[in-house]
Parts: C-alpha cells; sequence; structure tokens
C-alpha cells in the first residue's frame, strides 16, 4: 500500500480517497477540524458576521458545498444558526438537482404515508425524537428537500450498511441486467444469451416479498426492456425482429398489450418522458413510433426511413421530438405537431456510421457518436487503428439550425457518452481506456475539463444527480470517482478495486452513494461520508460474475443480476 493511499477499513481491500501531498483527502475541506476537535473562527470574523445580512448569509451557504457546509457549521456560530434555523443547507444541497430529478423524488416521497416514512427513516436511526419531529413537518412546502438531506446525512454517517435479502428471482440462464420501475413496485429481469430469451417483470407484494408477474419470451436476444415513466407499461426489444409492449391491469397483473413486427433485429424501443408514445430502431432501416390511446391500445403514428441500419432512437426531453441515427450517416429530427402528426424537422448529415444520438436535458443540445473508417492514407498515418470513434456536441441556433460545438475523438470503440443531468457537461467512455469529461464555457462553447485514465477499456462513465461528480467502470478492475470542485476543475477522490473486471458503476439517486457489479462475484456499496470522503459500507456476494447492479429510486434496496442466474434484492439498513 503506498502512503498516498488509505485503506477504507479493517475487513475491506479497497482503498479509496486520493489523497494531497500534505495527507488530506482532495475533497476534504482544508481546516477547521484537528484531532476530533471543532476549530473556532476567530473574533473578527464572527463580529464581522455577525452583522452580516441573513440574506447574505444564505448566499455564502448556498455557495458552498456539503462538506465545506458542515464543516462551517461546527465552526461558526453564526453561520451554524443560519443554517439550522432556515434549513437552507437542505434546500441549497436539494436545488442543485434538476427540476426533472426533484419532481422524481417529490413523486417517491408523495407515494408513502407517514408509517411507511417512518420505516424508512427508521433503518438509519433509532433517534424516535427526530423521526417524530421530521414527520411533522409534512405539510411544509420544504419537506421533500429536509427530508431526503436528512436520510443523505443519516447514511453518510453509517460506517458500514447491514444487509437484508428481501427477495431473489431465478433465471434458466445468465442474467444481464436488472431495473426498477420508477415507483419501485416493480423491477424486469432480463437473460445474456440466445438460448433462454426471456424477460421477466417481478413485483412486491403486500408482505415485502418478491414474485415474478409475467415472462415475457422472445425468440431470439432481447437487447432492451424498459418501463414507462408511471411504470405501467413495459416495453421490450429483441433480434427476432418484433416488439412486445404489456401493461399492468387494474388487478396487478400484467397481460401482453401489443407487438410491434420489423422485418430484421429491433436494435431498442423506449417510451417517451410522459409515457404516451414508445419508439423503436430497426436494422430493417425504419423506426417506428407508437402512441397510446385512451382505451389502452397502441397505435401507429409515423414510420421513419433511412437508407441503412438505425441504431438508435429517442425522445427530446419534453417528448415532442424524436432523433434518429443510422448507419447510413444522417440524424434525422422529427416534431410533433399540434394535431397529432409527425413531420421531419431536420436532417444532419454526419460523417460517421453512427452508434446513437440524443438530446440535452434541456433539449438545446445534443450528441451523436459513430465510427469513422480511415482510408490508405490515414490509416498509414494513424498507424494504430483502422477505424476510431467520434462523439459530437452540437448546439441548436436561435435559427432552429444545429452546429457543431465540440468533436471528441477516440481511438477505439466508444461504449457510453452522456450528459449530465444539468446539460453542461458531458462524459465519454472508451474501450481505448480513456473517459473524458467536457463542459460547456460562459459563450457556449465546449472544451475538455479532464481526462480520466484506465488501463483497459472503460465499460461506462456516469454523473451522480447533481452533476457534481463522475463515477467509471474498467474492465483494469478499478472504479475511479472524480469530483468538480469550487474552481471548476475535476480531480480524482477515490480509487475502488475488484479483483476482476467491473462492468457497471452507477450513482444512487441522492448523489452520495455508488454501487459497483464485478466478474469477481460482488458488488460493493460505496458511500460518501460527511467530510467528503468515499469508503467502502457493504458488499453483496454471488456465485458467479455481476454483470450489473443498480440503487431503487428511493435508495432503500439494491438489485443485482449475476451469471449464477439469479437477480438478487437486498434492502440497506445501518449497520453496527
Amino acid at each position: 500500500m503506498t502512503p498516498e493511499i488509505r485503506q477504507i477499513n479493517d475487513n475491506s481491500k479497497i482503498v479509496d480517497s486520493i489523497q494531497t501531498p500534505s495527507g488530506r483527502s482532495q475533497s476534504e475541506p482544508p481546516t477547521g477540524i484537528g484531532m476530533g476537535r471543532d476549530v473556532n473562527a476567530s473574533g473578527q470574523c464572527e463580529s464581522f458576521l455577525e452583522q452580516m445580512p441573513l440574506e447574505l448569509k444564505y448566499k455564502i451557504i448556498d455557495s458552498l458545498d456539503l462538506p465545506a457546509a458542515t464543516l462551517l457549521k461546527r465552526t461558526c456560530s453564526n453561520l451554524k444558526n443560519a443554517i439550522k434555523d432556515g434549513d437552507v443547507l437542505a434546500k441549497a444541497w436539494y436545488e442543485r438537482f434538476p427540476s426533472a430529478h426533484q419532481a422524481r423524488l417529490e413523486t417517491i416521497v408523495s407515494a408513502k404515508d407517514d408509517n411507511q416514512l417512518q420505516d424508512w427513516l427508521g433503518r438509519f436511526t433509532n433517534d424516535k425524537a427526530l423521526i417524530k419531529s421530521l414527520i411533522a413537518r409534512r405539510e411544509s412546502n420544504e419537506f421533500v428537500a429536509i427530508f431526503y438531506f436528512t436520510m443523505s446525512e443519516l447514511m453518510s454517517k453509517c460506517k458500514t450498511f447491514e444487509l437484508v435479502e428481501k427477495g431473489e428471482i431465478s433465471h434458466g440462464d445468465r442474467v444481464k441486467s436488472a431495473t426498477f420501475s420508477a415507483d419501485d413496485h416493480h423491477l424486469v429481469t432480463k437473460t445474456a444469451s440466445n438460448g433462454h430469451n426471456i424477460a421477466k417483470i417481478s413485483g412486491q407484494d403486500i408482505i415485502g416479498s418478491w414474485d415474478v408477474k409475467a415472462n415475457i419470451p422472445h425468440t431470439a436476444f432481447i437487447n432492451s426492456a424498459a418501463f414507462s415513466s408511471d411504470g405501467n407499461h413495459l416495453v421490450t426489444a429483441s433480434d427476432d425482429g418484433s416488439v412486445k409492449i404489456y401493461g399492468q391491469q387494474a388487478d396487478g397483473s400484467w397481460e401482453a398489450k401489443h407487438t410491434i413486427i420489423h422485418g430484421l433485429r429491433v436494435n431498442s424501443a423506449s417510451f417517451s418522458p410522459d409515457g404516451a408514445f414508445l419508439v423503436t430502431a430497426s436494422e430493417d432501416c425504419t423506426a417506428k413510433i407508437y402512441g397510446l390511446k385512451a382505451d389502452g391500445s397502441w397505435v401507429p403514428k409515423a414510420s421513419i426511413d433511412h437508407g441503412n441500419s438505425v441504431s438508435s432512437a429517442t425522445f427530446s426531453a419534453d417528448g415532442r421530438y424524436v432523433i434518429t441515427a443510422a448507419t447510413d450517416n444522417k440524424l434525422r429530427i422529427y416534431c410533433r405537431e399540434d394535431d397529432g402528426s409527425w413531420l421531419l424537422k431536420d436532417t444532419i448529415p454526419h460523417h460517421s456510421h453512427l452508434h446513437t444520438a440524443f438530446f440535452s436535458p434541456d433539449d438545446t443540445h445534443l450528441v451523436t457518436v459513430g465510427q469513422i473508417l480511415l482510408d490508405a492514407m490515414d490509416l498509414f498515418i494513424s498507424a494504430t487503428s483502422a477505424c476510431y470513434d467520434t462523439v459530437k456536441i452540437f448546439g441548436q441556433m436561435d435559427d432552429e439550425c444545429w452546429q457543431e460545438k465540440a468533436d471528441i475523438r477516440h481511438r477505439l470503440r466508444v461504449n457510453s457518452a452522456i450528459f449530465s443531468p444539468d446539460g453542461i457537461h458531458v462524459v465519454t467512455a472508451s474501450k481505448d481506456g480513456v473517459a473524458e469529461i467536457y463542459g460547456q464555457k460562459a459563450d457556449g462553447s465546449w472544451k475538455q475539463k479532464a481526462y480520466i485514465m484506465h488501463q483497459k477499456t472503460v465499460i461506462s462513465a456516469t454523473f451522480s444527480a447533481d452533476s457534481r461528480h463522475v463515477v467509471t467502470a474498467s474492465y483494469d478492475k478499478t472504479v475511479k470517482i472524480y469530483g468538480l470542485n469550487a474552481d471548476g476543475v475535476w480531480k480524482e477522490k477515490a480509487s475502488i478495486a475488484h479483483d476482476d473486471k467491473v462492468n457497471s458503476a452507477i450513482f444512487s439517486n441522492d448523489g452520495r452513494h455508488v454501487v459497483t457489479a464485478s466478474n469477481d462475484k460482488t458488488a460493493k456499496i460505496i458511500g460518501q461520508e460527511i467530510d467528503g470522503t468515499w469508503v467502502e459500507k457493504a458488499s453483496i456476494s454471488h456465485q458467479d460474475a455481476v454483470n450489473s447492479a443498480a440503487f431503487s429510486n428511493d435508495g432503500r434496496y439494491v438489485v443485482t443480476a449475476s451469471d449464477d442466474q439469479t437477480v438478487k434484492i437486498t434492502e440497506i439498513r445501518m449497520g453496527n
């Protein structure tokens, strides 16, 4: 173990927080606490702050990250009172989430009664007075912010988590993925081989156990399976050329609603944000848009034709637009008119075979991922690869035309590219062992902000919900967490080690926890401490490689999918 690395706990082989030359964590505030003692601000500083208007104190607190604000709360009595009296810290933390994420959190809380919320809090604290006082504020406009902030703080204070297995779903073959519905009442799982092509919908009953509610069979590999935003529908897309839509009935059962037939493999199928439409993308050179009628049936609305295989088709955040990407090197954007028809809005030529294209959260930018084939001269010059992938960022101008803003090159295939939730950063992950973060400047241009190196393929890179952290997962057996400092610089905050390649790493909804999935048969839960450091808090074991792991939307559960042909649903509780 090198002097720069600190072991996170006695029973872990993982090392995490990257240290500065002085031995302090990069995410740790520079001063204020020493040897376990609070350090008080100078009398001159306190006198100055005492005369400061409360509104200005709020602005100071709002500009700080959580570790710095927590430190300030301990070291400066004037700001401590401002934080306490106005619940400013909770509101400032909550307001860093985009409005769409806040809406999801509000939906989760509003769906639970007081007893359920008390039970949720009770998993992470024995302080009954705290629980009672918090629930008593349920009618407050700030309740959701205060509730989630309190939950996040309580979980961060847990040195370890106790894990309670709540259910196990068996498949007849390797399970590739498992995903919760938005309300966490159901999850969908799918296998990873052509010999056993089944997606399963499972639900939680009244006593908390999980049972299979529906089996969705295909005759070839299932490429995607996704819930609608309200959790009432599920769509699958398969190599067998079909798309199957299932819907939940009033009695809780699930039944087939419609099957869409394509001539060849269907690469993807996804719902619009409001769940009223879905779009498919197929190798038969078409994308199809279907709409949900009032009687519950699904009907065709539009067919988009390309000259070659359609790699992807996705909706804009407002659901009014669909963007398609195809190997004919063209992007097409369709718009839903007031009369319900879908009309071609724009065609954007591209100099690559396109893998995917998607809009930013505010629909003002779009990203494309494509492969450029080199000619003989370029290949001679590069001497490395016959092709490379390019990620391009486009911005919409005042005349509604799209203009290229950035071109991010990778030497090998790009496995993922994604906007941050606030829409001002993009992170890529490539087979060349690199993840790159690009950020938008004040003048609208984009520039590289960070270059994250791994020794092997970076399989994924994702942002936290507040856009302040990025986590990468690599086949070099490591996960790296980068954080955005107050000066706008991205710095490595933690490196988490596994004993085999890592297949995924993803944040929880509060942005302060990460769950990983590895071929070493484990999924590890990593949490951010109050001081900003990241530590391992629990590990979930399988009998074979873990292909994916994800938190439920309320953060209470983790679902893992494994080559051992099982899916585990595990509840998180306060440890010893």
